[in-house]
């Protein structure tokens, strides 16, 4: 009975346990997920995470099962597709269902073999439960739990870290830039693809990474700046236009002084 389920989530909530987040809209409230009445420190973890804020998953989308049903048993049947605790060679398989992109490049890595117990899986990285938004200062936490005093893994770190936060300060700066000189020029609107191209190809380096390969990372910013040297070349044929037409304009009005001048003049000798 329903009653008896809220009776045991009562005597089993810890003491000065914390209210969970603010429910984001258009998500679920944990409180109507029955998985969390026994696990209820997977569930404080899961309402910061960035799959729960955005509304993306619950815990039924990894682990399988009805959330939603207070009996244990019928929550957990054959018919509802629990799998329970996912094994190390399925966790990249529930990944991918949604990140495809890191793991195609993440087999490609050092790190794909199943078979190797120390090697890291996503959740190694990324967190289970508490999953939050990827950083660049996400790999100087990660990579140093096991790479911590080899130079040669610092070394690949800091090159990927130098050339992803290059790429993003120069999207970051060439959008302001373009922001700027749009409310000079509309004309600029029609050139506004380019710098979205810019941008979808600097998303396309990020899953990239998790190849560790610094050839194809490389390549990938290479193609980078060819996006963004494109948009440059743009803005510069705006400013320079500008500048021109400033001329062409100021050299008007200097032709027609002039000539206002002369009349002037003529007609004081007339």
């Amino acid at each position: 009975m329903r009653w008896l389920a809220l009776l045991s989530l009562v005597l089993a909530w810890p003491a000065g346990a914390q209210d969970t987040p603010e429910v984001p809209e258009g998500q679920v409230s944990l409180d109507d997920v029955w998985c969390t009445v026994c696990h209820f420190e997977q569930g404080d973890e899961f309402a910061l995470s960035v799959h729960y804020q955005r509304g993306l998953l619950l815990c039924n989308d990894c682990h399988g099962g009805n959330p939603f049903e207070p009996d244990a048993e019928v929550a957990k049947a054959q018919d509802t597709g629990f799998i329970g605790k996912p094994t190390r060679s399925d966790i990249v398989t529930l990944c991918a269902k949604c990140h495809s992109g890191p793991a195609e490049f993440f087999a490609l890595g050092p790190h794909a073999d199943d078979t190797d117990p120390d090697s890291p899986t996503c959740v190694t990285c990324h967190q289970n439960h508490l999953v939050i938004d990827a950083t660049l200062a996400l790999m100087d936490t990660t990579c140093a739990v096991c790479h911590r005093g080899d130079s040669r893994v610092e070394k690949r770190v800091t090159a990927i870290e130098s050339k992803l936060a290059g790429a993003e300060a120069s999207l970051v700066a060439m959008a302001v830039r373009f922001d700027s000189l749009q409310g000079l020029d509309a004309g600029l609107r029609r050139s506004v693809g380019l710098l979205e191209g810019a941008g979808a190809a600097l998303r396309q380096v990020e899953p990239r990474t998790h190849a560790l390969d610094m050839g194809l990372i490389g390549a990938s910013i290479d193609a980078f700046d060819e996006e963004i040297a494109a948009v440059g070349e743009v803005l510069d044929e705006s400013e320079h236009w500008r500048q021109r037409r400033g001329w062409i304009v100021v050299g008007v009005w200097l032709f027609v002084a002039a000539n206002v001048t002369l009349l002037w003049m003529r007609r004081r000798t007339l």
